[in-house]
């Protein structure tokens, strides 16, 4: 699985009040592979820090060398230096983008985010700043501009630049969100299990060094690089003119000028255009992340169901779990709704305000008279 983590917070929708954290990462095939969550009370600094430290002890390890993204929680944001100091911490494009009413400036935010040349990410800029100066103002009071921006970052994140499959993640779960905490973790314990045995049985059917959707994304390439001309300055060293510009390709180092080879972490569309007229192997370029042999360890591992509360330990009679303490839920207050005269309240019978008599209002009181 590429080195890149994606964590956010969702809240229960039922009758008890919490939060599930969730870390999650992305495997061969583009899916979404959950690695840990955690159902808390709240979103703030302790309980970040907490969920933090353990994903560091139990998954990452103390050498830990990947990408965090986030959706700039100011508890996450804190936590992150604190907890894994060599984790390259970036934020996500879309939640930047949501402060922004101006579709023009939310749409030119995203694309500076995602482009791997700085000169295209400063002109994306001076479009945001001839909308906006106030736009581009906060902008660049955000922080460094590797925290967001691709074209500055020297690690890869592989063209991620959204949270959006801890989202989906957190959409796939609603029906467990709703449920107590016992039937919470049983429901998302087995929507883990059915999502790994399907994923397990796709991977048996790859026919292709690679994964189904690199293997298709490399075709992609292929196809948009088949009328680029080239040209060879040794056997490993090509010019390519392509349709919109001319990028220098090093088999060699495996490194476009177009910096989308080394971002993704297969041949781009100018590489591809060089490995056809070579008549090398494609998938030769790409990294073990999309191997086949990798998708396939990754669901190596048998999930064992939750066995009937009958095999339950029985020595938890004598632990004593306390209820956690109550705390006033962010936002505003709820309100006792009226109660109908089904429910044994009797209704307030409706007075004219100008006759004061009963059964009708002022903009039919002539009618009613008649």
């Amino acid at each position: 699985m590429r080195p890149i983590i994606r964590v956010d917070g969702t809240f229960l929708k039922g009758r008890y009040p919490g939060v599930v954290l969730t870390a999650i990462t992305i495997e061969g095939n583009n899916h979404v592979y959950p690695i840990t969550f955690a159902l808390v009370c709240k979103e703030n600094n302790e309980y970040w820090e907490w969920f933090l430290k353990k994903l560091k002890d139990h998954v990452v390890g103390h050498d830990h060398q990947f990408v965090l993204l986030s959706d700039r929680h100011k508890s996450i944001i804190q936590a992150v230096p604190k907890i894994l100091p060599n984790a390259c911490h970036m934020y996500c494009a879309q939640h930047m983008s949501l402060k922004y009413g101006n579709a023009k400036v939310r749409w030119l935010l995203k694309e500076a985010a995602n482009t791997l040349n700085q000169n295209e990410f400063w002109g994306f800029m001076l479009q945001i700043w001839a909308i906006s100066e106030k736009a581009y103002n906060s902008l660049m009071q955000i922080g460094p501009l590797n925290k967001w921006a691709s074209a500055f970052q020297e690690k890869s994140r592989f063209g991620i630049i959204y949270t959006n499959h801890v989202e989906s993640w957190n959409r796939m779960i609603i029906p467990e969100r709703q449920m107590p905490v016992t039937s919470l973790l049983e429901g998302i314990h087995a929507n883990i299990i059915r999502h790994h045995r399907d994923y397990r049985v796709d991977g048996e059917k790859f026919k292709t060094p690679v994964t189904k959707w690199w293997h298709e994304l490399i075709l992609h390439n292929a196809w948009r690089g088949r009328t680029f001309t080239r040209e060879k300055f040794s056997p490993t060293l090509w010019t390519v003119y392509g349709e919109n510009k001319t990028c220098m390709v090093d088999l060699n180092t495996r490194s476009c000028t177009c910096k989308w080879w080394e971002a993704m972490g297969i041949p781009c569309e100018h590489a591809m255009s060089v490995i056809r007229e070579t008549k090398s192997d494609p998938y030769a370029f790409c990294v073990v992340y999309y191997k086949r042999e990798t998708y396939a360890e990754t669901y190596k591992e048998q999930w064992r169901p939750t066995r009937g509360k009958d095999e339950w330990p029985q020595d938890r009679a004598s632990r004593r779990i306390l209820p956690p303490l109550p705390f006033k839920q962010a936002g505003r207050p709820k309100k006792k709704r009226k109660k109908g005269k089904l429910e044994g309240v009797p209704v307030q019978l409706r007075r004219c305000s100008r006759c004061k008599a009963p059964g009708h209002n002022k903009e039919t009181a002539s009618n009613s008279k008649s």
